[in-house]
């Protein structure tokens, strides 16, 4: 024990994988040994679970006359939404549909816009039926549903509020308020709005849906899943509510029942890509990453826009240590949203995996210039600067990460090593210790403070600490 030193982290290729990462990750499994899948998930920032399904109900079709329906202008599904343009195109075009059909006509073009994302006529198109008719309820959730697709919530609320005020029983605009209240992160008014239209029509799968969605926000899983159990009893072959009862079950911890609800959503609905993304990253949770990566690859040949999806699959392909197909994969989902700091994070990780300290340095700065306050960028980068055995700035790194995150252990603990490479024992003992109050069960911290005070000479407490890191992780230190 008296000849050991305490050794700075570098090591060349392999170096960080073997002694870094096992010490990087968070709250769970700091016991210093090498990087399995969970771990790179923690550090990289996680795959992405896709987000619950709120749905959106673009209008009510009015009572349409028989002359709207013959030209095959329906405002429903059960024609084709290219054909409803033509058809409802030509009906406005007739010159013979006046009166209330007039501006139905308009609004049923509309909701044809919207499905094929033609959202600029859509819009245009619910404005002239509102100006046709003031009183078009049904206009008026159509052109708010629009706004919310474009994402301009506030002017989607004037909307849906305009059209409960001209028919205060209208279930489907107080869905779809509660939606964009939703979106804002008011899920108080949100649930409200849910409600109101559960008691309107109790029935409404989709209401009831998206009130479980709330409720998950809001981290009420039990809520939400009893809300989904609803929804699917009141429609059985609703896929989206299996999809998002997985997710909630997946954020308890319950991956088997996750993954059956997957299951039934994607045998509902083959090609629903976010259920192949959503069970990957059930699969990637049960360190199942062939299967995951088979999941994120359908799931991107369905939409291959997604670059959520590219990440997950980059994340998987990192747990299997294949970090060049990692990298393409961070690539890809970077070109697709080339504002997602964890994409540059991750990246940053792959690339410092392999060796390439300077391009995990320059991704990492890119994370924090776009996320200034990720602490998990300014840590790894950290890192990245203590393997080139530039402790200064790999201080500077972790002091920042602790100043936003006084309880992040794991920084902590890579300072108090970098102090510790600087043979500045008093404050890398400080430092592990701080890492050991947050969780008294970081082994690799008892460790590396036992090696500390021994180089300190106190050998009673070097002894003691290495003892009770060795209960903790009997392969420690060797």
């Amino acid at each position: 024990m008296r000849n050991f030193r305490l050794a700075p982290f570098h090591g060349g290729k392999m170096g960080f994988i073997r002694t870094v990462f096992g010490y990087l990750i968070g709250q769970t499994g700091l016991d210093g040994r090498s990087m399995n899948a969970n771990r790179w998930r923690r550090f990289a920032g996680g795959t992405m679970l896709s987000a619950t399904v709120l749905a959106l109900v673009l209008m009510t079709a009015p009572a349409l006359a028989q002359a709207l329906k013959d030209w095959k202008c329906s405002g429903d599904p059960d024609i084709p939404w290219n054909q409803q343009i033509i058809g409802c195109s030509n009906a406005i075009n007739s010159g013979t549909i006046t009166g209330k059909d007039l501006p139905a006509a308009f609004s049923s073009r509309g909701r044809a816009y919207a499905a094929e994302n033609d959202l600029d006529r859509a819009f245009a198109d619910y404005g002239q039926a509102i100006q046709l008719d003031s009183n078009a309820t049904y206009a008026f959730n159509g052109r708010g549903s629009v706004y919310f697709l474009k994402k301009d919530y506030d002017h989607a609320i004037a909307d849906y509020a305009r059209a409960i005020s001209l028919d205060p029983n209208y279930a489907r605009a107080f869905n779809n308020r509660g939606n964009a209240y939703a979106a804002m992160g008011d899920t108080g008014r949100a649930i409200a709005d849910y409600d109101r239209a559960i008691q309107l029509d109790p029935n409404d799968a989709v209401a009831v849906n998206n009130r479980g969605i709330a409720y998950q926000t809001r981290g009420d899983v039990d809520r939400a899943i009893a809300d989904y159990d609803q929804a699917i009893r009141l429609d059985p072959d609703y896929a989206v509510a299996f999809s998002n009862r997985g997710k909630a079950y997946q954020a308890r911890g319950d991956l088997d029942r996750a993954i059956a609800d997957y299951d039934q959503a994607i045998r509902l609905n083959p090609n629903y890509a976010s259920a192949f993304d959503s069970r990957g990253s059930a699969y990637g949770n049960k360190n199942d990453q062939d299967r995951a990566i088979a999941d994120y690859t359908e799931a991107i040949r369905l939409d291959p826009n997604s670059a959520h999806t590219f990440y997950n699959r980059g994340s998987a392909y990192a747990a299997k240590m294949d970090y060049d197909h990692a990298i393409a994969d961070f690539d890809q989902a970077i070109r697709l949203n080339p504002k997602d700091a964890v994409a540059f994070n991750s990246r940053g990780g792959a690339h410092q995996a392999k060796g390439d300290l300077d391009r995990g340095i320059a991704d990492y700065s890119e994370a924090i210039r776009l996320d200034p306050n990720y602490i998990f960028a300014y840590n790894n980068r950290g890192i990245a600067y203590s393997d080139k055995r530039d402790y200064d700035r790999a201080i500077t790194d972790y002091n920042e990460a602790v100043r936003r995150e006084p309880a992040f252990a794991v920084a902590f603990f890579n300072r108090g090593s970098v102090y510790g490479a600087k043979k500045d024992y008093d404050r890398a003992i400080a430092d592990f210790t701080e890492a050991i109050r947050l969780h008294p069960g970081y082994a690799s911290a008892l460790y590396r403070r036992g090696r500390a005070r021994q180089l300190k000479g106190d050998n009673a407490g070097s002894d003691a600490d290495i003892a009770a890191a060795g209960k903790i992780n009997p392969n420690i230190g060797r």
